[in-house]
């Protein structure tokens, strides 16, 4: 096995450090595929949380290097078929996984998922954490190389066995704490716009955060950009003086 220079358990320090201080499960989601990338390089990549049923839930999900048609390609046309799937009842607990370490590489190559969606998009070579929690698969860490820098390593899948069980145990705190947030009713946000001077459109936003709609939701339903709706939701953390969602619904749930 590769042992780890020592700046590189120093990155895994401050990587998890990092990780464990997010109370957002969003930002959670989005902030592990960009520091990950600190210490395993890929080309493409997701995250995504699975909800009680063990569907995918798209509002806790993330991808980086795809183009948003290919991640929707991916969930709506080859999640199913993808052969990492072939794994899902067979573990208990929280796993580290190399797609070459499911299947061989001849009869890997011969699958509809590799060639109608790996090999096509360049992204042959795949490796991520299956996270479960008493026996159930909670969410998905996948990232995926191109042909050019090959399959993940040895020393790769090494640094996924020891930041595994953090990811489940993180995610598992942030999937209860968002469970126990009771939304706030809106008399309650009407008082947070008198009091801290919400404009109209600060006030429509705040609102749609209170039904737990994501950025691209609320951007859909107001018909504003997703670059807008961030800028919204900036100004009334500032306003209210909270630093996340967590934070703005406990503030709501506190004046109760």
């Amino acid at each position: 096995m590769n042992k780890l220079k020592e700046s590189e358990w120093m990155v895994i320090n401050k990587l998890l450090l990092n990780l464990y201080s997010i109370d957002d499960i969003q930002v959670f989601v989005e902030k592990t595929l960009k520091l990950f990338r600190m210490l395993i390089p890929y080309t493409k990549g997701y995250f995504v949380l699975l909800d009680e049923k063990g569907e995918i839930d798209m509002h806790k999900s993330a991808f980086l290097g795809m183009e948003d048609k290919t991640f929707q390609e991916y969930m709506r046309g080859y999640y199913e078929k993808d052969y990492l799937r072939y794994v899902f009842d067979l573990y208990q607990h929280t796993i580290a996984y190399r797609d070459t370490d499911i299947l061989e590489d001849s009869p890997r190559k011969k699958t509809e998922f590799y060639r109608e969606f790996l090999r096509p998009n360049n992204i042959p070579y795949g490796a991520g954490i299956l996270l479960v929690k008493n026996g159930k698969v909670i969410g998905i860490v996948s990232l995926f190389r191109s042909g050019e820098l090959g399959d993940f390593t040895d020393k790769d899948m090494y640094i996924f066995d020891v930041l595994k069980d953090h990811m489940a145990n993180i995610a598992e705190r942030l999937k209860e704490k968002e469970n126990f947030e009771v939304q706030a009713p809106f008399v309650s946000l009407q008082e947070i716009k008198e009091r801290y001077g919400l404009t109209g459109k600060e006030y429509e936003v705040a609102m749609e955060m209170t039904q737990g709609k994501s950025n691209q939701e609320i951007s859909e339903k107001l018909v504003i950009s997703v670059s807008t709706v961030k800028k919204h939701i900036y100004n009334i953390y500032g306003k209210v003086g909270v630093k996340n969602r967590s934070q703005f619904i406990a503030l709501l749930n506190h004046m109760l």
